[in-house]
């Protein structure tokens, strides 16, 4: 079964620090299928003289690079991110980490990354691909730029496979960059435009994105809905920072986006703080700037007497990831609305409590055990988060389909819907 894999969201990967969730998914493909795909594989990149095809082992020696620029793999000790955060929390200081790099960083990355896979032009992706191959795209960056899927006006042979995460940005365009907004409407429009088949995370996704497809004149795709499995790493038991264990915290996860409902939480913790005082527990938010991620950071560090409670950090690695959520009292998700919410997932693997948005989403992925409040209910949050912080620390009981379902399991599914989309057959 030939296979050609559309790397260009990997090949930008070095102008990120660490990778987002959709890198991450990407990369867990480009290695299924070019380690393990037994029949032609190669990588499909836009270039400036057309979109070219290149050759496994350089994708290969691509993808070990960049994980290395990642650093995906850095253990908690040598992790910048984390080794800000238990000494300050110790101390009952706040503290952030944002690290940023300049032109010169990024352009050192992209040239270490092409170094690795070594220069050259490529082949003609019209002209060179074999017949009925099946063209999967993950990361979604060509289904937003027309002219990136031209030459598969030329190629009808060619059997498009398309994840489409969510389509967020038009159920509420009030949370996202109108920028966002627009280009996802292109992805829909290109999804009905030439995919044979979708992939999607959630029912919830799949219903969502059916509606704007048929919008479009397309009444239904051959979809696999297969939820995202959790790192290998979640699926080891859990291992909490001993030296933090008598510090009561809680760990938010995702994006610093209007979406993700910081604001509401930064309320909760000053209602906590009038409480509580010194003893308010300490609030973890991990993950990068997105939209409107500025005005959440300002609204954050001038909080007053509260700041010292509130810790913001960019590019944990995944094992320093795991440490500040196996140590913490709950994972907090109260976002407006989400695709999958792979957090929620990750932390009940191991064994931490959840409470999350009462959103179809977190209800279909969720943990038996979670906790449910409505993303506006501001009184019934802090309900929550003082429930636990009231009662003795605890771990989720274990539950079926977490720390069992496997990137194996996921593409032993995906590798027998592929077959049926290359042979074209009806799902």
């Amino acid at each position: 079964m030939p296979i050609a894999y559309d790397a260009t969201r990997l090949f930008l990967g070095p102008l990120s620090l660490t990778p987002r969730g959709i890198d991450r998914v990407d990369l867990a493909y480009a290695r299924y299928f070019f380690e393990h795909e037994k029949g032609d594989c190669c990588a499909i990149l836009p270039t400036a003289w057309g979109t070219r095809v290149f050759p496994r082992e350089r994708v290969l020696r691509g993808l070990a690079r960049l994980e290395e620029l990642w650093a995906e793999n850095k253990l908690p000790a040598v992790d910048g991110a984390w080794t800000s955060l238990a000494p300050t929390m110790q101390a009952g200081k706040s503290s952030w980490y944002l690290p940023s790099s300049g032109p010169l960083t990024m352009t050192a990355r992209m040239s270490s990354l092409i170094k690795a896979t070594g220069i050259g032009f490529g082949d003609d992706a019209a002209s060179t691909l074999k017949h009925n191959t099946v063209y999967v795209n993950v990361g979604q960056v060509g289904l937003a730029i027309p002219a990136l899927l031209r030459w598969l006006n030329k190629r009808p042979d060619i059997r498009p496979l398309f994840m489409l995460h969510d389509v967020i940005p038009l159920e509420t365009p009030e949370y996202v960059a109108p920028s966002a907004v627009k280009a996802h409407s292109v992805m829909v429009d290109q999804t009905a435009r030439y995919a044979a088949g979708l992939i999607v995370t959630t029912r919830a996704a799949q219903k969502a994105i059916a509606v704007e497809l048929e919008r479009r004149g397309v009444k239904a795709l051959p979809t696999l809905a297969l939820p995202l499995p959790v790192p290998s790493i979640f699926r080891h038991p859990p291992d909490p920072d001993p030296t933090l264990a008598s510090i009561p915290y809680f760990v938010v996860c995702g994006a610093i986006e209007l979406r993700k409902n910081h604001l509401m939480l930064l309320e909760v913790w000053k209602r906590l703080h009038r409480r509580l005082g010194p003893n308010t527990p300490h609030l973890v938010i991990a993950g990068a700037k997105g939209w409107q991620g500025d005005l959440i950071l300002d609204r954050l560090r001038r909080s007053g007497d509260v700041s010292a409670q509130i810790h913001v950090l960019h590019g944990l690695s995944t094992p320093a990831l795991k440490r500040v959520i196996s140590g913490a009292r709950a994972l907090l998700m109260p976002s407006f609305i989400e695709g999958f919410g792979l957090p929620v997932v990750e932390a009940a693997a191991v064994g931490t409590p959840v409470i999350a948005s009462d959103i179809p989403a977190h209800r279909e992925v969720g943990h038996p055990e979670t906790v449910f409040v409505d993303p506006i209910d501001g009184l019934g949050w802090e309900t929550a988060v003082m429930s636990l912080l009231s009662a003795e620390p605890r771990r989720l009981a274990p539950s079926p389909g977490y720390a069992s379902f496997t990137w194996s399991d996921y593409f032993e599914s995906l590798s027998q819907f592929v077959h049926k989309i290359e042979a074209g057959g009806a799902i």
